[in-house]
């Protein structure tokens, strides 16, 4: 049965004290955003999405916790946009009603980034490592506050993957990162040991249907699926408008990276894929901020002449960002 398109939600499921508790632990859990019927449809297209790996040679399919070999048994499989495969997944009840709790969170500038789903497989022992999600896209031009729906597709405990947060870490800096094992070619990136205090975490396990908030800079994991049952996550980002950087931010964690997922990204751009993406970007444009126009019309053409991104020097925000104080273990 396929997904039923919604009128924007009238009222947000959060009020003025859900707002408040977001702003100081940068996490919030919203209870019962999806009833049982729109799960199972979630459910069934974004399983389907994942059997025919959608997305896989424009490396948007690729499982983040391996060497993302096509031959190899994968470790934890994600669809980056599975709404570009599956428009319908921006049509629905849930989708309206995330876009408004993110307006109440980030003001009614709020706009919808991208979306995609993380499946665990059953016995599968491998955590997802500590990390902050602005690490894996930082803009170096501005900054953007940034909201993430994580919604689970069903009941979600210690023992089948559910979600564990530092609260309050995202009203600090971007922490250093790296990637596992210190391994270029795998997708994940992980905190940096020493520059947090993992004592500090708790878990959210949540029912179907429930909705973790994490603000984009908040540390999170999560723990491995030991179950005999997938689990299945489905996430949509959204953020504020662009905020113009003091100072030019380098990360060189991104820099290093060698993954597969980004070689059939590259491949498919030098084959008539970059047509595509100035097709999306234009339409995205017409409902983007002039400011993050331009810095996005810079990453497409840079993208598209296969231009890396220049040296820059360190910022200060980055070189204070993994205090001395703390000596925890590698996550």
């Amino acid at each position: 049965m396929p997904l039923a398109p919604a009128p924007l939600a009238s009222a947000p499921l959060i009020g003025a004290a859900d707002v408040q508790r977001f702003r100081e632990e940068g996490l919030l859990v919203v209870p019962a955003v999806c009833d049982g019927g729109e799960i199972e449809q979630l459910r069934t297209v974004l399983h389907r999405l994942l059997k025919q790996q959608a997305g896989r040679g424009e490396g948007n399919f690729l499982d983040m916790l391996s060497l993302d070999r096509q031959d190899r048994d994968v470790v934890q499989p994600q669809i980056v946009k599975p709404s570009l495969y599956a428009p319908v997944l921006l049509r629905t009840p849930h989708f309206f009603r995330s876009q408004a709790m993110a307006r109440e969170l980030l003001g009614p500038g709020a706009r919808f980034s991208f979306d995609h789903c993380i499946l665990k497989p059953a016995g599968k022992v491998a955590a997802t490592p500590w990390h902050q999600d602005e690490a894996h896209g930082p803009d170096p031009a501005f900054h953007y506050e940034q909201v993430s729906f994580w919604m689970p597709l069903q009941d979600v405990a210690e023992d089948n993957g559910c979600m564990r947060y530092v609260p309050g870490s995202h009203r600090g800096p971007l922490l250093p990162h790296r990637s596992p094992g210190d391994d270029p070619r795998i997708h994940a990136l992980e905190c940096l040991a020493g520059s947090f205090d993992e004592a500090a975490a708790v878990s959210r396990p949540v029912p179907a249907g429930w909705c973790v908030l994490h603000a984009g800079r908040t540390l999170h994991g999560a723990l491995p699926n030991r179950s005999d049952s997938d689990r299945l996550a489905y996430i949509l980002v959204f953020r504020g408008p662009p905020v113009p950087r003091s100072e030019q931010l380098h990360v060189d964690w991104l820099q290093a990276k060698r993954t597969a997922s980004l070689e059939r990204r590259l491949r498919w751009r030098y084959r008539g894929g970059f047509v595509v993406l100035l097709l999306r970007w234009l339409q995205r444009a017409l409902r983007s901020d002039w400011r993050e126009l331009k810095a996005r019309m810079v990453k497409l053409v840079r993208r598209g002449r296969g231009v890396a991104p220049p040296q820059r020097a360190q910022t200060t925000e980055t070189a204070r960002s993994a205090p001395r104080s703390m000596d925890q273990s590698r996550p």
